[in-house]
This record gives structure tokens, sequence and C-alpha cells, in this order.
């Protein structure tokens, strides 16, 4: 490896960060210490939380690939004991179980493995016997993401839960998986959500089994399909009502968020009335009255693209999207770029954990999408997801700096 590929500089992957997190502390002052129950401690901590991250990612920047390769296995595993150990030993919070505290520490055990996850399954489909067309390796793949998914969903924590899926999917992709295999994966998912309306759970269950003829499957499968979606979608009232409370709330919040503008659509009301009133640029910083009156609740954590677009508006918002989207860019161009199958995978599962985080945040702040509690990286407050995520970013970095090691 010259000189010259070792580097770690790499503009276009560390400005938007850089960016991100400097917008993100100036909104998190704005929410915290400029407001009524003004909390200094919290953007101290916020800080401390970003100088950690920082450390954690000049750390993995610096370890070698190979190295992390070798050692994915053992962190993945470290990852679930402390996902099952949070399960009985967590500190409970509004019903759910998501914090290990240990004296003054206290994180979510769920941030890092994720990163443990992407390094483990980038290890497994990196292996040169894993061929994605046979079951068996596709059904491996599918048991490492389904051990940390079905920890988290049992805190409860849907929205993070379905993190580990979508980042599997999109490292799936990646390794070759083809897009009829991932459709099929995704068919009693896509089922759940259009069986409650029959005019569009019809016409896609008529449309998946045109498409599987059209790919030349046999009829026995294409009925077995048929069955097997049927039954999804008549159990789904059943999973349904397996749902906590408030996330039934939630759902239902986001279908129709006027008819409890004071309960669960409460602050989906207020993110849009905030971003709304940003206008084109925005009312200037610590200047916006959602944020300034705390009208919009949680707004320093899950909903702080909202005071961006109130204090910052339209453009501000661009401008975040913006960063967003030149740093997914170009991670995944630098990933095509990467010689070893496994730091190419394990690039592209990184990047697709900043496109979940940032997708399913923005869509709820402008109620797009139900509340998941999902905070929106590198601008949310701090703690163990903002270390995480700038640990991740310096994976990024190592894995990429050395993009012409082979192995």
């Amino acid at each position: 490896m010259t000189r010259k590929e070792s580097h770690f500089w790499e503009p276009m992957l560390i400005l938007p960060v850089i960016g991100l997190v400097l917008i993100g502390v100036a909104a998190v002052y704005s929410a915290t210490v400029i407001s009524p129950s003004g909390n200094s401690g919290l953007f101290v901590r916020h800080v401390a939380s970003i100088v950690l991250g920082g450390f954690g990612a000049l750390l993995l920047a610096w370890l070698p690939p190979r190295f992390l390769e070798d050692l994915s296995p053992l962190l993945y595993f470290l990852a679930a004991v402390l996902l099952l150990v949070v399960l009985f030993a967590g500190d409970a919070h509004y019903g759910a179980r998501r914090w290990l505290v240990a004296g003054p520490i206290r994180f979510q055990p769920s941030e890092p493995a994720k990163l443990g996850f992407i390094l483990f399954l980038g290890h497994y489909l990196a292996r040169k016997r894993c061929d994605l067309s046979r079951i068996w390796s596709l059904a491996g793949a599918l048991l490492i993401c389904a051990l940390p998914f079905l920890l988290v969903l049992r805190e409860p924590d849907l929205g993070t839960s379905l993190g580990f899926p979508f980042v599997a999917m999109g490292m799936l992709l990646w390794a070759g998986l083809s897009w009829l295999v991932l459709f099929l994966l995704a068919s009693p998912l896509l089922t759940a959500l259009f069986s409650g309306h029959y005019i569009l759970w019809i016409p896609f269950l008529i449309g998946s089994c045109a498409l599987l003829r059209a790919r030349r499957i046999g009829w026995q499968l294409v009925v077995l399909f048929a069955i097997l979606q049927i039954g999804i979608g008549l159990q789904t009232p059943r999973l349904w009502n397996g749902l906590e409370p408030y996330q039934r709330a939630r759902i239902s919040s986001f279908l129709h968020p006027e008819r409890e503008p004071a309960g669960a659509g409460y602050q989906v009301i207020q993110s849009k009335i905030a971003i709304g009133s940003g206008q084109v640029t925005g009312k200037g910083p610590g200047k916006g009255s959602q944020t300034g009156l705390a009208f919009l609740p949680r707004q320093h954590t899950d909903f702080i693209f909202s005071v961006v677009g109130e204090e910052y508006g339209f453009a501000g918002g661009a401008v975040v999207l913006m960063l967003f989207g030149l740093l997914m860019t170009r991670g995944l161009i630098l990933a095509r770029r990467v010689r070893s199958r496994f730091g190419s995978v394990v690039a592209a599962g990184l990047v697709s954990l900043i496109l979940y985080h940032a997708a399913v945040n923005v869509a709820m702040t402008l109620g797009l999408a139900p509340v998941t509690g999902l905070p929106l990286p590198f601008l949310s407050f701090g703690g163990s997801f903002m270390v995480s995520m700038l640990a991740g970013t310096g994976l990024l970095l190592g894995v990429t700096a050395r993009r012409n090691e082979y192995q």
C-alpha cells in the first residue's frame, strides 16, 4: 500500500460529517440552553459525546480491517450478550429496558451492537464458500440478522430493531443477492402493510404471482407463495394486537394525527408547525417559538430536524439533506473501489445504517412516517448513538483508506 493509499483524509466523507455535527451543536444548544427550562448540562454531555465519538472514530480508522474482521465474531457475541443482559438488568424507562447503568456510565447496548453486527455479517458474506444463491448461505446471513433484531425488539424498541434487517438488506444486495430473492424476503412485510386495505392487497398479491411466473417460477411454488401471503394477511390483526399500546398509538397518530391533537398526534403536529414556520431562511438561531417555548417535546433528540427547520428554514433543512446525500454517495462510490470483499460490504452496511436513520427521522418529523424514536445521525443529542455513529464513520474511513488491500 502506497503512502497516498494509506492517507485517511477523505474530504468528501469527513467534511459532511463535520458540517452535520456543527449544525447539530447549534441546534442542540438552542433546544437545551436557550429554552425556558434551560439545561446547560445536556449541552455539555452532547459535546462530551462528540469528543468521545471522535476518539472512537480515530481508533477504528487506525485499526486494520483484517484485524477487525478477525475480531468480528467476538464483537458480535459480546453485543448479543449485552443485548440479552439489558432485557433482565436494564434500566426500565417508560415500560422499556434499553439502557445499562454502571455508576456514572449509562449507555444503550443496541447502538454499538449495530457496528458489531455489520462487521460480523461482512465477515460472513466475505467468505469464499458463501454463495447467496444457495439457501443455506442465505439462511446463515438471515440468522445473523435475526438475533439482534429479536433481542432489540424485545426491549421493546421497534424503530431500532428494524434497522438491522434494513442494513442487512443493503449488505446482501451489495454482496450479490438478486432483487427477486429480496422481494420474496420482503413480501411478508408488504403483505402485512397492505392486508388492511384490500384495494392494495389484492393487486399486490396478483402482481406478485404474475412476477414469479414471468421469472419462470413453477406453478407449485407460486401457489405456495400465494397461500403463505394469504396466511400472513389473515394473521396481521393478531400481530397488530400484539404491539405495545404506545406503538399502536404512534402508528395511529401517523395515519390520523388530527384526531389526537393533544395526545399521540401532538408531536407530529407541532413538528410540522415548527418546520413550516421557518419558511425559506428561518427565524434565526435561538429565535424559534416552538423551540424556545418548548411546545415540541424531545426537540433536542428525535425532533432535532424540526429545530433546524424552524431556525434555519428550508435552506437549513436542504443543507442538512445535501450533506447526508454527499456523505452517502461518496461512501458508496468508495465502497465500489474497495478491493477487499469484507471492506466493500462493511462500507455498504455503514452507508445503509446512516441512510436508514436519516430517512426515517426526517420522514417522521415531516409526518411522512410514524414516530419511532430514532435520532438523526450526527445532529441529535449525543450519547451512545452519537458515539456509535462517529465511530462508524471512522470505520468507514479506515476501510476506504485501505481500499487497495486485497484478501
